[in-house]
Protein backbone atom coordinates (compact mmCIF):
# COMPACT_ATOMS: atom_id res chain seq x y z
CA UNK A 1 0.00 0.00 0.00
CA UNK A 2 3.26 2.23 0.63
CA UNK A 3 3.13 2.54 -3.43
CA UNK A 4 -0.01 4.11 -3.36
CA UNK A 5 0.38 6.65 -0.35
CA UNK A 6 -0.53 10.19 -0.46
CA UNK A 7 2.44 12.79 -0.96
CA UNK A 8 4.14 10.75 -3.56
CA UNK A 9 7.76 9.10 -3.60
CA UNK A 10 8.78 10.85 -0.26
CA UNK A 11 5.96 9.58 1.76
CA UNK A 12 5.59 6.08 -0.64
CA UNK A 13 9.39 5.39 0.22
CA UNK A 14 8.85 6.27 4.31
CA UNK A 15 5.40 3.67 4.39
CA UNK A 16 7.31 0.62 1.97
CA UNK A 17 10.55 1.05 4.60
CA UNK A 18 7.93 0.51 7.71
CA UNK A 19 6.66 -2.30 5.51
CA UNK A 20 9.78 -3.75 5.00
CA UNK A 21 10.61 -3.50 9.03
CA UNK A 22 7.80 -4.73 9.81
CA UNK A 23 7.46 -7.80 8.51
CA UNK A 24 11.16 -8.42 8.71
CA UNK A 25 11.07 -7.86 12.54
CA UNK A 26 8.15 -10.00 12.72
CA UNK A 27 8.83 -12.98 10.85
CA UNK A 28 12.36 -12.84 12.25
CA UNK A 29 10.73 -12.76 15.94
CA UNK A 30 8.31 -15.67 14.79
CA UNK A 31 11.76 -17.57 13.67
CA UNK A 32 13.38 -16.97 16.45
CA UNK A 33 10.26 -18.45 19.10
CA UNK A 34 10.63 -21.35 17.46
CA UNK A 35 14.11 -22.45 17.87
CA UNK A 36 13.21 -21.92 21.74
CA UNK A 37 15.42 -18.16 21.91
CA UNK A 38 12.76 -16.37 24.34
CA UNK A 39 14.94 -13.18 24.49
CA UNK A 40 15.81 -12.84 20.83
CA UNK A 41 12.03 -13.05 19.79
CA UNK A 42 11.10 -10.67 22.79
CA UNK A 43 13.63 -7.95 21.13
CA UNK A 44 12.12 -8.30 17.92
CA UNK A 45 8.72 -8.56 18.95
CA UNK A 46 9.61 -5.07 20.96
CA UNK A 47 10.34 -3.64 17.28
CA UNK A 48 7.20 -5.45 15.65
CA UNK A 49 4.78 -3.45 18.18
CA UNK A 50 6.91 -0.36 17.36
CA UNK A 51 6.14 -0.69 14.27
CA UNK A 52 2.82 -1.67 14.43
CA UNK A 53 2.17 1.13 16.79
CA UNK A 54 2.65 3.75 13.69
CA UNK A 55 -0.94 3.75 13.59
CA UNK A 56 -1.33 5.87 16.48
CA UNK A 57 1.72 8.15 16.11
CA UNK A 58 0.31 9.25 12.60
CA UNK A 59 -2.37 10.20 13.97
CA UNK A 60 -1.23 12.02 16.59
CA UNK A 61 1.20 13.67 14.78
CA UNK A 62 -0.56 14.64 11.29
CA UNK A 63 -2.50 17.39 13.50
CA UNK A 64 0.07 18.61 15.06
CA UNK A 65 1.72 18.91 11.94
CA UNK A 66 -1.04 20.47 9.97
CA UNK A 67 -1.31 22.96 12.73
CA UNK A 68 2.15 24.15 13.55
CA UNK A 69 2.64 24.28 9.87
CA UNK A 70 -0.31 25.47 7.87
CA UNK A 71 0.54 23.15 5.49
CA UNK A 72 -0.96 19.70 4.97
CA UNK A 73 0.93 18.32 2.20
CA UNK A 74 4.17 18.94 4.15
CA UNK A 75 2.89 17.75 7.01
CA UNK A 76 2.26 14.25 5.42
CA UNK A 77 5.27 13.86 3.79
CA UNK A 78 6.62 14.48 7.26
CA UNK A 79 4.57 12.34 9.41
CA UNK A 80 5.43 9.63 6.77
CA UNK A 81 8.91 8.99 8.48
CA UNK A 82 7.86 10.47 12.08
CA UNK A 83 5.52 7.85 12.65
CA UNK A 84 7.85 5.05 12.81
CA UNK A 85 11.26 6.18 12.78
CA UNK A 86 11.10 7.53 16.74
CA UNK A 87 8.79 4.52 17.78
CA UNK A 88 11.73 2.36 16.61
CA UNK A 89 14.73 4.43 17.84
CA UNK A 90 12.29 3.91 21.00
CA UNK A 91 12.46 -0.08 20.79
CA UNK A 92 16.33 0.20 20.42
CA UNK A 93 16.33 1.76 24.27
CA UNK A 94 13.98 -0.40 25.08
CA UNK A 95 16.16 -3.07 24.30
CA UNK A 96 18.51 -1.88 25.49
CA UNK A 97 18.04 -1.40 28.65
CA UNK A 98 16.11 -4.53 29.00
CA UNK A 99 19.20 -6.33 27.80
CA UNK A 100 21.70 -4.65 30.37
CA UNK A 101 19.25 -5.47 33.38
CA UNK A 102 19.56 -9.39 32.34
Amino acid sequence: MGMYANGGLISSVGFICLGFVWLITTLAGVMQIRKGNVEMHRQLMTYSYACTFTVVTLRLWYPILKSITQDPDSSYLIVAWLCWLPNVMAAYFINKKSFKAD
